[in-house]
């Protein structure tokens, strides 16, 4: 099973479902004729794209060339350049010889060999750790795993993985081993091959930044990391690898055993690579960097992004459009000549302290009439993302200070003090603020991008006041019909729900009422 000769990774091209090497897909993409990976799943996707595209960028540098666009043979060769005396085995998924590196596993030191022991029987058993909690995927629901759900798996955990107990460390591109990698990336296309083009071509752009930088990378360093034999207790410096290599955090081996692959691991001492205490910051295209003015942040306090339990929340994506408080790259930014609507895609398995938080992604389209706004300069982009910031916290206090005391008025029976902090009313809260937030949340963006330029900061909010009005009194006509009622009390609770409504809508948002009697003035 050797990815550079062998057909293993089952893809639906131009010719329906077709069978590829390694050097096969690269030629096909750069031919733009992959239309889907069979058994490629989507926690999985953006970490192999990551992959194939770090391959190509460190295979172009050394090479000289910038056009990712190659044929099948030129792929193989160079492939087969960056293993070294390694050969194909850097290529194969089992090498019986430990001692010899596999796909994505590091050889082993003879002590070791013998203290492996089977740790999963299926691809999708041996990916994300975490995921075992069975929080977005069931494990282990094939007993025999193609040798391309193998490769995914692979790639998934040895670039993805962070601390997962001891014996298990993370990787070095995320800000600690409890944190999480999220993949950002700004692209024109959703097609396989457009995206992983234009993201090498800018790629190579941000390798001449990152050489540039006080990392210490070797332009000729070390690309898989893989290579090297790893004993679990030394760690890589930076200054021994290309800016482009692909990582490994684990020692794992798969093992063929009557006919079916298993793998096997032995646990690590030490992180594989020696960048602690650089919090992240190892100079990842796909990786935005949290410089510390975002809320809670000081300034000047550099790490990763790392994104919270609560999930890309409409705050957390209105930071990475704007790029507020976060330092990008040129792959969150438009290569040149790009024209037509773009989407900023952004994919994360939110991470805890041995648990998973769930598998989140976010598309945002962005229409060409606000581009120039978006990726000009810090004056032309402010007024909009204050504006954006400004929405955020009025959607705040409208779910605090109207749609909750109406809320509680209903599920209370319409008392004369609403008691807000009651337990048994929590979890009814719960579902109905959780049913506003998404309600609010879609239309974030598209109230956002139809603002005019100019535009007057109080007469474009009161339009987003407005949004929000309709959309709590949609969540509080759904939470009068859903929540239990007080048969003698149902009317007077209904409507002293409706008037702390209007009532709190008018007291914390004035300026509409304002402009409803400026209206029936008028007319």
């Amino acid at each position: 099973m050797n990815l550079l000769v062998d057909p293993l990774l089952r893809a639906v091209t131009d010719q329906g479902q077709e069978p590829l090497s390694l050097p096969a897909l690269l030629a096909a993409l750069g031919d733009d004729r992959v239309h889907h990976l069979v058994g490629l799943q989507r926690h999985q996707a953006d970490a192999f794209h990551v992959f194939l595209c770090y391959l190509a960028g460190a295979i172009l540098a050394r090479d000289g060339q910038t056009d990712p666009v190659q044929d099948e043979d030129y792929w193989r060769q160079r492939l087969r350049s960056l293993a070294g005396e390694a050969g194909d085995d850097a290529w194969r998924l089992v090498v019986p010889d430990l001692s010899r590196p596999a796909f994505m596993q590091p050889p082993l030191p003879g002590a070791d060999h013998g203290k492996l022991k089977p740790s999963a029987y299926s691809a999708d058993a041996l990916d994300l750790l975490p995921t075992a909690k069975n929080h977005d995927l069931k494990q282990a629901r094939a007993a025999h795993s193609h040798p391309d759900e193998w490769v995914y798996a692979l790639i998934s955990l040895q670039t993805m993985s962070g601390y997962f107990g001891r014996g298990n460390p993370g990787i070095a591109r995320m800000n600690s081993g409890f944190g999480n990698r999220p993949i950002v990336e700004l692209v024109r296309s959703r097609s396989l091959g457009q995206r992983w083009r234009d993201a090498v071509t800018r790629l190579l752009q941000h390798r001449q930044q990152v050489l540039a930088d006080a990392f210490g990378y070797d332009p000729h360093g070390l690309v898989l990391v893989w290579l090297d034999p790893w004993d679990g207790r030394d760690s890589l410096p930076l200054r021994r690898l290309d800016p482009f290599h692909i990582e490994i955090c684990r020692r794992v081996r798969l093992r063929s055993q009557d006919g079916h692959i298993r793998a096997d691991t032995v646990p690590s001492e030490s992180n594989r690579i020696a960048a602690k205490d650089l919090k992240g910051v190892v100079g990842d295209a796909w990786l935005p960097i949290d410089i510390g003015t975002g809320k809670g942040g000081r300034s000047g306090d550099e790490k990763a992004l790392t994104i919270s339990p609560q999930g890309l929340t409409p705050e957390v994506l209105r930071r990475l459009v704007f790029a507020d408080g976060l330092r990008i790259s040129p792959l969150q930014r438009p290569g040149d000549g790009w024209s037509g609507v773009l989407w900023l895609t952004v994919s994360v398995l939110v991470r805890g302290q041995g648990t998973t938080d769930g598998f989140h992604e976010r598309e945002i389209s962005i229409p060409p009439k606000v581009q120039a706004r978006l990726f000009g300069p810090p004056a032309q982009r402010e007024p909009l993302a204050q504006l954006s910031r400004a929405a955020l916290e009025y959607a705040g206090l409208f779910e605090k200070r109207v749609l909750k005391p109406a809320v509680f008025q209903y599920l209370e029976g319409a008392p004369e003090t609403v008691q807000l902090d009651r337990v048994s009313a929590q979890a009814w809260w719960q579902r109905f603020s959780g049913r506003f937030a998404a309600l609010w949340a879609d239309a974030y963006f598209p109230w956002l991008w139809s603002v005019p330029d100019p535009f007057v900061e109080e007469q474009v909010l009161t339009g987003w006041v407005k949004l929000l009005r309709d959309h709590g009194l949609t969540v509080l006509g759904e939470a009068m019909a859903a929540m239990p009622r007080r048969a003698g009390r149902h009317y007077r609770a209904q409507v002293r729900a409706e008037r702390t409504f209007w009532g709190a809508l008018y007291r914390t948002f004035p300026f509409v009422k304002e402009e409803a009697h400026a209206g029936t003035t008028t007319s």
